[in-house]
């Protein structure tokens, strides 16, 4: 995959959670945290991907960074949302919009 077609993918990844988090109206300070490290969270995953490439890497190492990226992604909004030892119906509705499209 290159690296373009990755662009596409992680920039639809934003676009749906952004639009899941303004669905009501209102991003709460939760969403925007989640916001956030999801983008801190691509932004590193463009890292490693421009380095795997650089490096010559085998499609197998770039599919288990992808791996590794969906699966630390999803953990860090979890762990985001709880912070405040409560999840509310808007975080389960990022993370769920998270896992339709890193799934995709």
């Amino acid at each position: 995959m290159s690296v373009s077609e990755e662009d596409k993918i992680l920039q639809n990844l934003l676009n749906t959670i952004l639009f899941v988090a303004m669905d009501d109206g209102v991003i709460s300070s939760d969403e925007l945290a989640i916001l956030k490290q999801v983008k801190l969270d691509v932004k590193s995953l463009r890292i490693k991907i421009e380095d795997a490439t650089n490096m010559a890497t085998s499609s197998n190492e770039e599919l288990s960074l992808l791996n590794e990226f969906k699966k630390n992604l999803l953990q860090n909004a979890y762990d985001i949302s709880r912070e405040d030892k409560k999840i509310t119906i808007e975080e389960r509705n990022l993370i769920n919009s998270l896992i339709k499209v890193l799934m995709n």
